[in-house]
């Protein structure tokens, strides 16, 4: 907690994520009762079930997972679970009427759908990118990641499934194929919040023309190249900006027909 409380303005930051998200949840998902994992989506499961209000169901699951996540998870995890166990369902409580003050056109659910993943994406990756939690059912992943070695990704996808289909026994199975659309663009946009834009690409290139593939890259593009030494097999890495790359993808193959490469997004260079 000390940490956190260390850097204010990022907890600040971490705050104002937290309650847009609320806003996104009782704005653009509820009304269209979108179910699409987590909280939000087991609330509206459970609303449409049991008649209870989304904001107390939401608070009981943190609740819950906060308990969990003070028995099983380490320290450093809990500060930040504990600070948006507070205000998520505070913040839900606070715009539970949201719909009263500001009025949309629910009309297109493909629209909101496009509109609340960019916004999920956004606050998800300004905390993942900050290092803290969402909390939520967002820690159970890391429990069962601890205890049993499945992996965090797995998990998460195994839960938010659960949720997804539950939600298209009770609303159809349209707002299955809606929720999948959200749920891509919220992954898209959150690499993007956590990663930024790739301004390169960072080219392996494995020759028998190493030397004058070398050679090129540097006297036409500027470029130095580090090889790689595997004892017989020499590897050339080399980053090159994206609107180089087509180029020099062309000057490659000129080179050498039988060149072999393989090619990533690079989001950073530094030493």
């Amino acid at each position: 907690m000390k940490d956190m409380l260390k850097n204010k303005k990022r907890v600040f930051i971490f705050g104002i994520s937290i309650l847009v998200s609320a806003i996104n949840f009782n704005l653009l998902l509820k009304p269209i009762s979108m179910v699409c994992g987590g909280s939000g989506g087991v609330a509206l499961v459970l609303d449409n079930i049991f008649h209870i209000s989304t904001s107390h169901i939401i608070a009981i699951i943190y609740v819950i997972t906060v308990i969990l996540s003070i028995l099983f998870l380490d320290r450093k995890m809990i500060a930040s679970i504990l600070v948006a166990s507070v205000l998520y369902p505070g913040f839900t409580y606070l715009t539970e009427n949201i719909t009263s003050i500001i009025h949309l056109n629910y009309d297109d659910v493909f629209l909101i759908c496009i509109m609340s993943g960019i916004i999920t994406g956004i606050t998800n990756g300004i905390a993942y990118r900050y290092g803290y939690s969402p909390g939520g059912l967002g820690v159970i992943p890391p429990i069962i990641h601890k205890y049993f070695k499945v992996s965090v990704s797995t998990v998460n996808f195994i839960t938010n499934g659960i949720v997804v289909l539950s939600g298209a026994y009770f609303f159809g199975f349209n707002m299955v194929v809606y929720a999948i659309v959200l749920l891509y663009i919220s992954s898209y946009v959150c690499n993007l919040v956590i990663l930024g834009l790739s301004n390169n690409k960072v080219i392996f290139i494995h020759s028998k023309k190493n030397g004058k593939i070398s050679e090129i890259l540097h006297d036409k593009y500027n470029i130095n190249v580090t090889i790689l030494d595997d004892d017989d097999n020499k590897t050339l890495l080399a980053v090159v900006k994206n609107i180089d790359y087509n180029a020099i993808k062309l000057d490659l193959k000129r080179i050498d027909k039988k060149v072999f490469f393989t090619t990533n997004d690079c989001y950073e260079v530094g030493k």
